[in-house]
């Protein structure tokens, strides 16, 4: 067999990440007092960089320093910069990221594992994902809302077990079936009905109930103490923390206008000495080769906070016009509209996963209170491309609260009732919103009316 060699041109499209893309990137989720923190960081590790403000009383020459290899052995290593001892502090990560580092390895398929990833990203203090967070996820992720459950119970039998439940009834139900799957009377004592016999402590009915003894229905509830009704808790150490709001809404002159938190930020600049270092022709070249290096990423840093503000300020200002009815009608989630990462990612001009990491955990206090920024973020409602799901809600609830006592509106009665208004919804989908409104189904309300009456 014959050998040859050949050259062969190929064209070959690939997306690389720039230092600049990926510190934009890493800065675009912080909050104002993360940001304030890796400011205070950059100033540390990059002396190219300054606070504007900070004028010494003898601002120094290039003479002023050491030459060339006396400079290098105490301010510059080519390979790697190493900071002094005393700044080698413990590194503690972050919840979401210590999450990731023990979950995703057990996804071997690439793309379960990106939707754990963006599952995670979503996960609330608790270890928990509402049915907001869920949409966010199916809209980020593009999957199915079936894919993305069939990953989310996979997430669950992982230890410490129950994390990306949707409450802690489900992340106990999880965590008893693992660990006590022959426990019958626990599986049966964690349904929603005995629970709430539980908190009324009504041991003798709970167990005439479950048709066990009170011996055995004790040594059930020690079993229950073992498990855990917040799994996210062993992570989320900081969740009792207060939340911080870096965006603000404000009337002024009738208008709502978007304000992003800026204050306590230091004013930034290049260093002017390191400038002259490039500017003198008598520095030698490795001084000038450091100084490039360092006002460069100086630069890049500057920049990247620039382009913070301005993406989460366009992003804002996009929510707020699309839901200016919501704020004009007195804040009510009726009057939300449908809107979807890829809608906002167009306007704006970035891709939806910097959408995603803008609006996964960050808060906006408005002149009635602060809402989650995913709050507007309402999937559209079935055939209704022009109703949000948390619009239909809100008329359920409302028509429900108003319904003959002596005969409540049936899952059908509702859906004929909404359609009526306009609003297309199966009876099925009827009832999915009236359970995740925490309303009982029309049976259970009329015996409860009856005992109001009592």
């Amino acid at each position: 067999m014959k050998q040859k060699q050949e050259l062969n041109l190929r064209q070959k499209q690939t997306l690389r990440l720039t230092n600049q893309i990926r510190l934009f990137i890493e800065l675009l989720p912080l909050t104002h007092l993360e940001l304030k923190e890796k400011i205070e960081e950059a100033l540390q590790e990059n002396p190219a960089l300054e606070i504007r403000n900070e004028e010494p009383d003898h601002e120094p020459s290039v003479l002023d320093i050491p030459r060339g290899e006396e400079f290098l052995e105490f301010h510059y290593d080519e390979e790697e910069e190493k900071p002094p001892p005393e700044a080698l502090v413990p590194y503690e990560p972050e919840p979401r990221e210590e999450i990731k580092k023990n979950f995703l390895p057990i996804f071997t398929e690439e793309r379960e594992r990106k939707i754990a990833e963006a599952l995670i990203d979503y996960l609330d203090p608790k270890g928990f994902l509402d049915p907001e967070s869920l949409e966010m996820v199916i809209q980020e992720t593009g999957e199915s809302a079936g894919k993305i459950e069939e990953v989310r119970k996979k997430m669950m039998r992982i230890p410490p077990y129950g994390l990306g439940a949707r409450d802690s009834f489900e992340a106990l139900k999880v965590q008893a079936r693992i660990k006590y799957p022959e426990d019958r009377i626990l599986q049966s004592l964690l349904e929603e009905g005995n629970i709430y016999l539980l908190k009324k402590r009504a041991y003798e009915e709970i167990a005439q109930k479950l048709g066990c003894s009170l011996l055995d229905l004790k040594e059930t509830l020690e079993k229950l103490k073992t498990l855990n009704p917040f799994p996210g808790g062993i992570f989320f150490r900081k969740a009792s923390e207060p939340i911080y709001v870096d965006i603000s809404l404000v009337e002024q002159d009738g208008d709502l206008k978007v304000v992003i938190k800026e204050d306590e930020l230091p004013p930034l600049r290049i260093s002017p000495f390191f400038i002259r270092i490039l500017e003198d022709p008598s520095s030698p070249e490795s001084l000038k080769k450091y100084a490039r290096a360092k006002i460069k990423s100086a630069q890049w840093f500057l920049s990247a906070i620039v382009q913070r503000r301005e993406t989460l300020r366009k992003t804002v200002e996009y929510i707020v016009e699309k839901q200016k009815e919501f704020f004009a009608k007195g804040y009510n989630p009726e009057y939300l509209k449908p809107l979807n990462l890829r809608e906002v990612a167009s306007a704006v001009g970035v891709h939806e996963s910097t959408i995603s990491r803008i609006v996964s955990s960050r808060y906006i206090s408005t002149p009635r209170g602060t809402y989650r920024l995913k709050f507007f973020f309402p999937s559209s409602s079935g055939q209704n491309s022009r109703v949000s799901s948390a619009g239909v809600k809100e008329v359920l609830r409302k028509i429900i609260e108003n319904e003959p006592k002596d005969s409540p509106y049936s899952d059908e009665d509702l859906a004929a009732l909404l359609r009526r208004r306009g609003i297309i919804i199966s009876r099925r989908t009827v009832a999915k919103y009236r359970e995740e409104l925490g309303i009982e189904n029309a049976g259970k309300r009329k015996r409860k009316y009856r005992l109001e009456v009592l």
